[in-house]
């Protein structure tokens, strides 16, 4: 039998599914561009080995699997009973992931908003704000957590964009700089999945039954 539940989650996947196939139809008529650059994969559009872009893909999937954390994380939190500053870092921070996935995939900040005449700077810029925001808005509950991987992953990340920015001689700026930003994203991915762990254990302890078992043990 067909539920509410069941409704909204087919119109989820409905949703997820049309918007992109629109932007590509979109792009098509718009732009002519052609429908197989949008829907093939890079490296056989490309015509490049299948192993090119290895590190970069991979970051991707670092991406990904944190955003789920949070975004998963989030949704667990929403049944339970005053967890609702917790389940707004989560959420906030699955957002912050997305934005920052997306950059890294589509080069936002180096060629897309450059395209339009933003410079690349002022981009970072946006970004930074953004991160402060968030960093002084849940100050608080980051201080409970492990948040030496989140500054590791805040280190990693400093050190690729300047490196991107400066391009200092007698270096690879593709092994040093690339693999930087792929360190950042695996302690992103590490920090959140610790935090998101512990809040919810945090958030399970208070609940009633939790005090309810843990006065009986005391008993």
């Amino acid at each position: 039998m067909t539920t509410s539940k069941s409704v909204r989650a087919i119109a989820l996947v409905a949703a997820v599914s049309v918007v992109p196939i629109g932007i590509v139809l979109l792009l098509r008529v718009w732009k002519g561009v052609p429908i197989h650059m949008l829907t093939s994969d890079v490296t056989s559009a490309a015509g490049v080995p299948a192993y090119t872009g290895f590190l970069s893909q991979l970051g991707i999937f670092m991406w990904a699997g944190a955003a789920a954390v949070c975004f998963f994380a989030a949704r667990l939190l929403s049944v339970l009973p005053d967890s609702r500053e917790a389940r707004r870092f989560c959420l906030a921070s699955g957002l912050l992931t997305v934005v920052l996935a997306f950059d890294d995939l589509f080069l936002v900040h180096e060629e897309f908003f450059p395209s339009f005449g933003v410079p690349e700077e002022a981009v970072l810029a946006v970004y930074a704000g953004l991160v402060s925001f968030y960093l002084v808005r849940f100050r608080r509950l980051i201080a409970g957590t492990d948040y030496i991987l989140l500054a590791m992953a805040f280190v990693f990340f400093a050190a690729s964009v300047g490196l991107d920015l400066v391009n200092p001689a007698g270096i690879n700026p593709y092994l040093v700089e690339d693999s930087a930003k792929f360190a950042g994203i695996v302690s992103w991915l590490a920090y959140f999945f610790c935090a998101d762990t512990a809040t919810l254990s945090r958030a399970q302890d208070m609940t009633p039954a939790a005090s309810a078992r843990g006065a009986q043990t005391a008993k």
